[in-house]
């Protein structure tokens, strides 16, 4: 009996940490020089994730804000795959709350 009971948890163990399991393909390191502002990482399903969130899509989004004398650049890990430059940079420099709500579910990874 008890035989069995080590073979069923050892069956289950197995199963559990072969479920969901991902690789990671990439790690994106956080840093300032290359304005990587947080961790995170390319999965081998596809997805993205960083703290502990996983993303299905990552934007690359550049455009030049008013009365800039050069372009920006934002990489964006999100969900929704209909975010633009111009959506990002009214969150982050808007001052309506609307503007903010945009990026609910997603995470500004880099910004140059």
């Amino acid at each position: 009996m008890m035989k069995k009971m080590l073979i069923l948890i050892g069956l289950l163990a197995t199963l559990l940490t072969g479920c969901g399991k991902t690789d990671i393909v990439k790690t994106y390191e956080k840093s300032e020089d290359a304005g990587i502002t947080v961790t995170y990482y390319e999965i081998d399903n596809g997805t993205w994730k960083c703290d502990g969130v996983t993303y299905q899509f990552r934007l690359e989004l550049s455009g030049r804000m008013p009365n800039a004398e050069s372009d920006s650049y934002y990489t964006i890990l999100t969900d929704n795959k209909n975010l633009t430059f111009e959506d990002v940079s009214k969150s982050l420099y808007g001052s309506l709350l609307e503007d903010s709500k945009i990026m609910e579910g997603s995470i500004i990874v880099e910004m140059r």
